[in-house]
């Protein structure tokens, strides 16, 4: 399992990424209309109170995003094999935190959707769920 993984995971997460920005920048009509469209959800867990308890969503469209933030972002739980330093946690944290929050503001900058705390949290989340996977069942051993 390991091999198939350390063999296939490189080309497949750059396909992977390149389909995320597309689904962040580009999907879901977003278009470049301008600022007042969009703005910043800085508080945390707003956006998430709003889906859950305001939202005029069935129950499916009401935790479709928030399951879907956490579970696209597990794959890059894994970037410890293409890049060594970051099979550490402590390192991998920081890097997708900070590369996470560019790629949210630039879409309230590029006016492409929202910057939300909430998705940072969610994504980040993912990134670490993960991660337990990847170090705990597939690289258990490897230190």
């Amino acid at each position: 399992m390991k091999k198939l993984i350390d063999r296939f995971y490189p080309p497949l997460i750059n396909v992977y990424t390149v389909w995320i920005l597309y689904m962040m920048f580009f999907a879901y009509n977003r278009s470049a209309a301008g600022h007042e469209e969009y703005f910043i959800r800085a508080r945390p867990f707003e956006s998430i109170y709003y889906l859950i308890y305001e939202s005029g969503y069935v129950p499916f469209e009401k935790y479709k995003n928030i399951f879907g933030n956490i579970i696209l972002f597990m794959p890059y739980g894994l970037l410890g094999i293409l890049y060594p330093k970051l099979k550490s946690y402590k390192y991998l944290l920081p890097v997708f935190f900070v590369c996470i929050n560019v790629l949210e503001f630039s879409q309230y900058y590029f006016g492409r959707g929202y910057a939300e705390l909430d998705d940072v949290i969610l994504n980040t989340l993912g990134m670490t769920i993960g991660f337990i996977i990847y170090r705990k069942l597939i690289h258990f051993k490897d230190k």
